[in-house]
């Protein structure tokens, strides 16, 4: 399978996420692109960015739900 890297600046995450606790974070991001986009996808952090692994089949589906989170 195919994957695709999707990559945010974790300084410029909205405000209704809480950027001191990032594992919460992603946690929110991998919840809400399954349960609101049937996407699975990978996330992780380092010290400055999101990176989130999506099946390339659905990333359209994940842009989507991530554009309705506000972090696109």
């Amino acid at each position: 399978m195919e994957t695709s890297t999707i990559r945010m600046p974790i300084r410029k995450l909205p405000d209704h996420f809480d950027r001191s606790r990032i594992t919460t974070v992603l946690d929110e991001i991998e919840s809400a692109l399954m349960d609101d986009g049937g996407v699975y996808v990978r996330a992780y952090a380092d010290s400055m960015t999101i990176t989130i692994e999506v099946p390339t089949n659905q990333l359209i589906d994940a842009a989507t739900c991530l554009k309705n989170l506000d972090l696109i």
